[in-house]
């Protein structure tokens, strides 16, 4: 999964209306809705915290290492450029340490996804407090006082922490990623059912299907016929969605956002998909954006940036809604 990928909420609550009345409910299982609704609300936990914690903590890891020749060595003193690292806030980390203890003894057991969390937690929490003490030394220069070498000192215990951090976080958004995806499908099929292709059937399956077709492009070298396959499959869906809520009674107002992203994310898709298909290379200026410590790869058109920021950005409309 892309290091920067959003995961969706689960959205469990199929509530919604139409004009107003409940929407007619097909005869439905109420042992295995409770499941639904609780494996629904212990991956929002997950999802909360993946969302908040792990891009911050792998763009300081990246902008630590952007400046430094060798990785395993450390800091020479001899470097023309320092990047400074992110630090990690209070919440991001807060919202590690308050969901991951109570979603991981949350029912149903998910064995494999609870340990990964356990570990992510404990390695963000390792992490932490030496990606601080970094940020206060290289962001109040201090190594021009020291002759680099607390910035050495710093380095190998620094260094591990962020490996440690980014295995865990490989196998924790893995494990979220896949328990997210069955119940999506679960969810589809049964709001479908119940209540047909509404706002909310359409809200769950513009990020689903994104998500795939996010994935895709994403990979080392994309299927250029399966990639476009997926494209035309998602703006027929999009086209679905939009004739189909043009006109829906008591819509929420932030649906249009959630239309609009989808459809920026589409273009974003095809712009990709055409420069790979017609190889078209990126310029001088464009490649030095795309390799900016300072994630600005998403200011190029037709860049996997570019399509993963248009994704994250459906994705936080989406969870809004």
């Amino acid at each position: 999964m892309a290091s920067a990928l959003f995961l969706p909420l689960a959205a469990c609550d199929n509530n919604d209306t139409t004009d107003g009345k409940p929407v007619p409910q097909a005869a439905s299982n109420p042992v295995a809705e409770d499941v639904t609704a609780q494996t629904g609300t212990k991956l929002n936990f997950y999802v909360k915290c993946y969302n908040t914690a792990d891009g911050a903590a792998r763009s300081s890891a990246q902008r630590y290492v952007s400046w430094i020749a060798d990785v395993e060595k450390g800091p020479t003193g001899r470097e023309r450029n320092v990047n400074v690292l992110g630090s990690l806030a209070p919440y991001e980390l807060e919202s590690c340490t308050q969901a991951i203890p109570q979603a991981s003894k949350a029912k149903p057991a998910m064995p494999a996804l609870d340990a990964a969390a356990t570990q992510y937690l404990a390695d963000l929490t390792t992490l932490a407090p030496l990606v601080s003490q970094a940020h206060l030394y290289y962001s109040q220069e201090d190594y021009k006082d020291d002759g680099f070498a607390q910035g050495k000192k710093m380095h190998q215990p620094l260094i591990m922490a962020f490996k440690n951090f980014i295995h865990s976080s490989d196998v924790y958004g893995a494990e979220v990623e896949k328990e997210t995806n069955a119940l999506s499908a679960a969810q589809l099929v049964e709001i479908e059912k119940s209540e047909g292709r509404h706002i909310s059937y359409y809200r769950l399956a513009l990020i689903t299907q994104g998500k795939l077709l996010a994935t895709q492009l994403d990979a080392q070298a994309p299927d250029i016929a399966e990639v476009t396959k997926a494209i035309n499959a998602y703006g027929a869906l999009l086209a679905e969605a939009d004739k189909a809520t043009a006109s829906e009674p008591g819509k929420p107002i932030g649906w249009s956002i959630v239309m609009d992203n989808a459809e920026s994310f589409l273009k974003d898709s095809k712009d990709l998909m055409r420069r790979l298909r017609d190889k078209t290379p990126y310029s001088h200026g464009e490649q030095s954006l795309i390799e900016s410590p300072g994630n600005t790869g998403w200011m190029v058109g037709g860049s996997p940036m570019r399509v993963l920021r248009s994704y994250n950005e459906l994705v936080k409309a989406s969870n809004r809604l």
